[in-house]
């Protein structure tokens, strides 16, 4: 479960941190990824004049790892508008971050993290802590949710994994540059929310889960890369989906399967709209029974994989 909501909020986490002095850690790990030959996974909906390219991206990712291909690369230069989950990542998103941190990711004055935890969870949110040198004084003020987030994606920058070598970022600058229409399908505080929102017990669920999990983390996002890499859609699946569900179902649902049935709408409005799109977001919620392509197919469309 941690993998999928740590490259779901990993960016925008990454704006808090830097808020606070934290943004930046010295890399203790690189995976060698030249190896991997570029075949992440693409599908096309056709209908009338319009065309839409859905591409599951990876939102950070460690240098080398070579994702672009024939395919990619011309689906996207053929594209007038691209689609992303949210902006992210530009300034006025990330001073959004800092204005909605108050309000949704910190606890109510006199509350510390550590009361509402139980002594072993407590025990490994201080072992955790030091090994990434973030003083536990300085999440003691975070509601468990963003504590989870803080602590995941410092150590997600300690094993080479970085917002600026991600598809997003990539793309993002690439579509600017060639003076492509960009939009969003969501805002910074509504991905925010989806976090927030979680009951207390469940957010309080989550760390106790993702501080047992991040001792594995290094092994799970190499596996995790490497299946986006190659297009095995079936093994991230059951690395994202899979793992999501069977630890909370709430989680799952929140983060995955009411956001995929939002996005549908939307998606279906560019094949009204016309024109040739192209949206990028996250590969988890491109496979499985509840997945973007599975809910169009169910429209009735046709969405080819490439």
């Amino acid at each position: 479960m941690l993998k999928k909501i740590l490259t779901n909020g990993a960016l925008w986490a990454l704006s808090f941190l830097a808020g606070i002095g934290l943004a930046t850690l010295e890399r203790s790990y690189a995976q060698d990824y030249s190896q991997i030959e570029a075949s992440p996974a693409l599908w096309t909906i056709q209908q009338g004049d319009a065309t839409v390219h859905l591409f599951g991206t990876f939102h950070l990712l460690p240098e080398g790892v070579n994702w672009r291909n024939d395919l990619v690369n011309e689906a996207f230069a053929a594209s007038d508008h691209v689609w992303f989950e949210a902006d992210v990542l530009s300034p006025d998103a990330q001073a959004s971050v800092q204005a909605l941190i108050p309000q949704l990711g910190l606890n109510e004055p006199g509350v510390a993290l550590s009361s509402l935890l139980d002594e072993d969870t407590r025990v490994s949110l201080a072992a955790m802590s030091a090994s990434l040198g973030i003083p536990t004084a300085n999440l003691e003020p975070l509601k468990p949710w963003l504590a989870g987030l803080v602590l995941a994606t410092t150590q997600l920058q300690a094993l080479g994994f970085d917002p600026t070598a991600g598809v997003e970022a990539v793309l993002n600058a690439e579509a600017r540059e060639a003076g492509k229409t960009l939009g969003y399908f969501e805002t910074v505080e509504s991905q925010m929310r989806v976090f927030a929102d979680l009951t207390p017990e469940t957010q309080v669920q989550w760390l106790a889960l993702s501080l047992e999990e991040m001792s594995e983390l290094q092994i799970q996002m190499e596996a995790m890369v490497t299946a986006w890499a190659t297009g095995d859609m079936d093994t991230l699946d059951a690395q994202v989906n899979g793992s999501m569900r069977d630890a909370s179902q709430e989680v799952y649902e929140a983060i995955m399967v009411n956001r995929n049935h939002d996005w549908i709408p939307l998606i279906l409005g560019l094949l009204e709209q016309g024109g040739t799109h192209f949206v990028a977001v996250g590969a988890g919620h491109m496979p499985g029974e509840d997945g973007v392509v599975t809910l169009l197919e169910a429209e009735g469309l046709t969405v080819t994989r490439r």
